[in-house]
């Protein structure tokens, strides 16, 4: 999960859930009953595209669910203001920069 959250173009969140191994023998058992006796992954066939389905998984109660529950792709920040100044360029392409001031001078007036 780490790995797919860095490797993700834009926002992720993690939750870790680690107990220590020193107080809690056996903190990483699947069969330990302080977890519910079970480590429930999100199976395969959930569509990680359908907020419904991963609010559904997120809101199940404790020990609740491991995996990725939601993941969407699509253009970062970045990359819509990358799109805005390449447009903008294209606007005065040719252009010195006395001429791009000039011409933004003229439309104030």
């Amino acid at each position: 999960m780490m790995g797919q959250a860095m490797n993700h173009n834009g926002f992720s969140v993690i939750e870790c859930l680690s107990e220590c191994v020193e107080f809690y023998e056996g903190a990483f058992d699947k069969a330990d009953p302080r977890k519910g006796g079970e480590f429930k992954e999100i199976p395969a066939d959930h569509d990680v595209t359908r907020l419904e389905s991963a609010m559904k998984y997120a809101c199940a109660p404790f020990p609740g669910w491991f995996g990725v529950f939601y993941k969407v792709n699509r253009p970062t920040k970045n990359e819509l203001e990358a799109e805005i100044n390449k447009k903008a360029q294209e606007k005065v392409a040719g252009q010195t920069s006395q001429q791009i001031l000039q011409a933004t001078l003229d439309r104030l007036k």
